[in-house]
């Protein structure tokens, strides 16, 4: 393990030693949370005794997308989806470089933004986020910038980080105050024979773009290269674990999925860790039965590739000497609510890959519910009621639907 990046990282660190040799409370329920003198809690979770369950609707409440008529409903490369305070539905659609508006229903109700490199245009528009007052920050890249636009589509200003970012950066979040939690993949040496581990660092800019603060320098798997020569495919072993980092309102969450646990940063004045999050797993042993179902799974995913591409892409991914982990990561996402929710995707084990199971946990990390969704392709957003998500369907037609969500909120 690498040394603390940073004095908020080792405290951090060392409070975690603390609270985790004290001894809970015996009140025989599956949730104790225990504080120390510091203000750091611990909510722990047995996932055994979980009985509740969240669910969506057998259909989709709202689809947008078809596969031709208006183009106003023909959508490309969807990088998000989020609602305003009135039930409009507004996502990027990176094809015509615009954002677009839809009214509760579905239907569409205008637009923003157009290709070029203007106030308000776009180069590469990418991800959104919907603030207090309903202000949308939309992604944009070479160079990462965010273009801030009003509740009506109307162009405000254009927000720039310094220092500069000139791919779209591996974390991206903005707080409802307008700063932007930012993470990049140090470039690292790699070793062309060997797998070497990488790291991502992750900071905090104003609502100007400058830097405030560094949260924290996090271990984010390893990568090593199973193409041919130096130019081929760098990828890291099957299963491998890495550093997650999501953030909404005033709250950044912190995970890497080696560990069943959830850091939770809370963003004031200052930026201070609040709480940590953990839940109990069960055998998580990668066994040679499960390479060889994942192998097999990776190799059957592309049954009508072209034989050339196959070798090219699909061969690196199952070759015999990439290795494993010793064990499946604990969670493989992290998606925090709108409404205070945080949601944790359990990993997908190779038996598990045609569907998708979520965590619910409250604001004080109380395990709430298991959910179980279909593999869709991205979800781009969970309110107290709803969740907002891309389906691709066997043609490629996208569509982004919403659909109701039922279950325990605390």
């Amino acid at each position: 393990m690498s040394r603390c990046a940073s004095r908020r990282a080792c405290t951090a660190f060392l409070c975690a030693l603390c609270l985790a040799s004290c001894s809970a409370d015996d009140t025989g329920s599956s949730v104790t949370t225990m504080r120390d003198s510091a203000g750091i809690a611990i909510t722990e979770n047995d996932l055994a005794s979980l009985t509740s369950s969240c669910a969506i609707s057998s259909a989709p409440t709202v689809s947008i997308g078809s596969v031709e008529g208006d183009e106003a409903y023909q959508l490309h490369r969807v990088f998000g989806a989020r609602r305003l305070s009135d039930g409009r539905i507004v996502l990027v659609n990176q094809g015509s470089q615009s954002i677009r508006f839809y009214d509760a229903s579905g239907k569409f109700v205008g637009q923003a933004g157009r290709p070029g490199r203007g106030p308000g245009e776009f180069e590469n528009a990418f991800y959104h986020w919907v603030l207090p007052g309903d202000t949308i920050w939309v992604g944009d890249y070479r160079p990462w910038q965010f273009h801030v636009f009003a509740h009506d589509g109307t162009w405000r200003r254009t927000v720039r980080p310094s220092p500069q970012y000139n791919n779209s950066p591996e974390v991206m979040d903005v707080l409802d105050d307008g700063r932007s939690v930012l993470g990049a993949r140090e470039l690292e040496s790699r070793s062309p024979t060997g797998f070497t581990l990488q790291h991502l660092t992750v900071v905090v800019h104003g609502p100007d773009g400058a830097l405030v603060d560094t949260l924290g320098r996090y271990p984010n798997g390893r990568i090593g290269n199973m193409g041919e020569g130096p130019a081929g495919l760098w990828m890291g072993p099957l299963f491998e674990s890495f550093t997650r980092v999501a953030a909404s309102g005033s709250r950044i969450v912190v995970g890497h999925g080696s560990v069943a646990e959830l850091s939770v940063h809370r963003a004031g004045d200052s930026i201070r860790l609040e709480r940590l999050i953990r839940w109990t797993t069960g055998d998580r042993r990668v066994t040679s039965d499960a390479i060889a179902a994942e192998r097999k799974r990776l190799r059957e995913q592309y049954p009508d590739l072209d034989p050339a591409m196959f070798r090219r892409l699909v061969v690196p991914l199952i070759r015999e000497d990439r290795p494993a982990a010793d064990v499946f990561p604990a969670f493989a996402g992290i998606i925090p609510g709108r409404d205070g929710r945080i949601w944790v995707r359990e990993y997908p084990t190779p038996d598990r890959a045609d569907t998708r199971s979520y965590l619910g946990f409250d604001p004080e990390g109380r395990l709430l519910c298991r959910m179980t969704t279909p593999a869709f392709d991205n979800i781009f957003e969970l309110g107290s009621n709803y969740m907002l998500a891309l389906h691709r369907d066997s043609l490629g037609i996208e569509r982004v639907l919403q659909y109701q969500v039922t279950g325990p909120i605390r």
